[in-house]
């Protein structure tokens, strides 16, 4: 082959790779579109013992386990079950991080071995004493997100999924939006605006408050505990679903880059 084959040959290569590492480039940042200072917690409880649910985010709002919670299978490893008791509860400290203002993001994966009772909590934080809180829960039939009385409206609600499979809920308020998606469809919507009030009280998971009536309390296994400090989209929202863990390990195309290039050199 001569000179004039081989350019064009090289010039077909360079075309590919281009194209290639463009496709990688655009999923590296695809999969890294929630940053890492973007998550105020992470629970993935994946200690399988012990009383500390460790935060997984770089704030260290790790939580003490209370009463009867035990260790389980949850939808992607371990998981955490809450009797539905008073007592039993995730305890995590007041920090600045977890009182995100303009925007915020609550989700998991939940399994409802019981939906009956009162106002069975995913998760809430709260200033003790008032209604200035955010939560997940469930009302009486519904499933509902708050953000707090500085949003109004401050609250959403939809109807509940099945009890007794996994589904992937999520609360999203964006500054223009409160939105449910349940398993990565939106359920609900409705425009919404003002901050969110910073709360003074623990985050709790799996109750209200520590004295809070049986009713209160979430009977099932819980998983993937995550706020965020942004309203997150659809998209992204469906990325969750996925395993949160893979927002700790964010794809990154230069390596994968170079692995083509030196493959396509090879040939």
């Amino acid at each position: 082959m001569g000179e004039t084959g081989f350019r064009r040959e090289d010039e077909m290569r360079l075309a590919k790779l281009v194209c290639v590492l463009a496709a990688l480039t655009l999923a590296g940042v695809a999969a890294a579109r929630i940053a890492p200072e973007e998550i105020a917690a992470l629970y993935l409880f994946e200690e399988g013992s012990g009383e500390t649910v460790k935060d997984s985010s770089q704030n260290g709002n790790d939580g003490k386990i209370n009463g009867d919670v035990k260790w389980v299978d949850g939808k992607y490893g371990g998981g955490l079950q809450f009797p539905g008791q008073q007592g039993s509860y995730v305890e995590v400290p007041d920090s600045e991080s977890l009182n995100p203002t303009k925007q915020i993001t609550v989700a998991a994966w939940v399994y409802f071995e019981d939906v009956k009772g009162g106002n069975r909590r995913i998760l809430q934080k709260s200033t003790p004493g008032s209604d200035n809180q955010y939560r997940l829960l469930l009302e009486w039939g519904a499933l509902k997100f708050d953000a707090g009385p500085g949003v109004a409206p401050k609250e959403i609600t939809t109807q509940l999924p099945p009890e007794k499979e996994w589904h992937h809920i999520a609360g999203v308020y964006d500054g223009s939006r409160l939105v449910i998606y349940i398993d990565g469809e939106e359920k609900a919507s409705m425009k919404a605006s003002g901050e969110m009030t910073p709360t003074t009280g623990p985050l709790f998971i799996g109750t209200k408050h520590p004295g809070a009536p049986n009713g209160d309390h979430m009977m099932g296994v819980l998983d993937e505990v995550i706020i965020l400090n942004r309203g997150i989209t659809q998209d992204e929202v469906k990325e969750l679903m996925e395993g949160a863990d893979k927002l700790l390990t964010p794809v990154d195309p230069r390596g994968k880059m170079a692995a083509v290039w030196a493959e396509m050199k090879s040939r």
